[in-house]
């Protein structure tokens, strides 16, 4: 596959760094998959280092599959000049199955492709076979390809609308929330080994500065974590993860985002949500940043008086307890919800 800048993609090369990039939210690269990856808004440059990219929502609204391939195929199924090649020979494939219920199923099973399917009708003639078909799909011909389409019909991506918005690495700067929430990557752990590093990284200073809801040392730190569930002055909000991503999208301006390729450690059903809050909340605790008491998790005095050691760990902590006190306001104001909402 070529873009504009006609370097040559090398698979091995882009698949290498979705790991990283998909995971961290960060990654170096090849100056092609550099490119590619710009050019099809997956990633952003760096403000503070000309080498590194950052991952945008574009990139992690592919999102999470157990394997590499498959994010491999979404992401190249993204490029203009691919995609219109690739939704042209599946359509072909498609007139040359023998019923017409088969073709049927085939359709059903691609409509989140929607009008796009429709405008590839109108291509004329028979592509030839493209480079990308056997490293990207394993596929030597186009009913191969149209079989590993059928198999996995979310590796043609769907694609996305609305701002380029990077991951909120930034987001300790931020006075207000911006209008377009950024992504915040939860799988990532290395962070955790640095105090600091946790408090400015866009997910777990954002669950850290959640947790400072709950300490409980203030009355406004009135959040109550347990048992899945959030509570605030004393009454049930509801499941935690869903309340939580809410209060962060309106509050943070951030919102959680799971892998691109999710490692075997972590539960995954293609289809289904990947839970993301207890198994934070463990590493949190692995990592000695927070503990859980009482059957409530709430920060260690041992990471808060960390973050109280020098005049930069203060400061850091001063914009996380900024960002705690918009949290812990925000939920005391829907407490007053339906029954029915809280038993959900």
């Amino acid at each position: 596959m070529k873009t504009r800048g006609h370097q040559q993609i090398d698979v091995r090369s882009l698949e290498a760094v979705l790991p990283r990039i998909g995971t961290g939210g960060i990654a170096t690269c090849t100056p092609a998959v550099r490119e590619f990856l710009l050019e099809s808004h997956f990633a952003v440059d760096s403000p503070t280092d000309e080498k590194v990219l950052i991952g945008t929502n574009a990139l992690f609204a592919l999102g999470p599959t157990r394997h590499s391939r498959h994010a491999l195929r979404r992401m190249t199924s993204a490029e203009p000049t691919y995609r219109r090649y690739l939704l042209h020979t599946v359509l072909l494939a498609i007139k040359t199955l023998a019923d017409d219920e088969s073709v049927a199923d085939t359709l059903e099973r691609l409509d989140h492709l929607g009008i796009e399917l429709l405008d590839a009708l109108l291509a004329p003639g028979q592509p030839p076979m493209h480079p990308l078909d056997v490293p990207v799909w394993q596929a030597p011909d186009a009913i191969t390809l149209l079989s590993k389409v059928v198999e996995q019909p979310l590796d043609i991506a769907v694609l996305q609308s609305g701002p380029v918005v990077p991951v909120g690495f930034n987001w300790l700067e931020w006075d207000t929330p911006p209008v377009a929430p950024a992504p915040a990557p939860w799988a990532d752990v290395d962070p955790l080994t640095n105090p600091l590093q946790a408090v400015r990284h866009p997910f777990w200073g954002a669950l850290i500065a959640t947790l400072d809801a709950c300490t409980g040392d203030y009355e406004w730190q009135s959040l109550i974590l347990r048992g899945g569930r959030i509570r605030s002055q004393h009454r049930t909000i509801g499941k935690a993860e869903p309340v939580i991503e809410s209060l962060w999208r309106e509050e943070l301006g951030l919102y959680p985002v799971p892998p691109l390729v999710v490692p075997e450690d972590i539960p995954f059903v293609p289809g289904k949500p990947l839970h993301w809050l207890q198994r934070s909340l463990d590493r949190l605790a692995d990592a000695g940043i927070a503990t859980e008491s009482e059957g409530s998790w709430r920060l260690t005095d041992h990471f808060r008086t960390e973050l109280m050691k020098d005049d930069e760990h203060m400061i850091a902590f001063e914009a996380v307890r900024q960002r705690s006190y918009r949290l812990a306001t925000s939920a005391a104001r829907i407490t007053d919800i339906p029954s029915e909402v809280v038993a959900q």
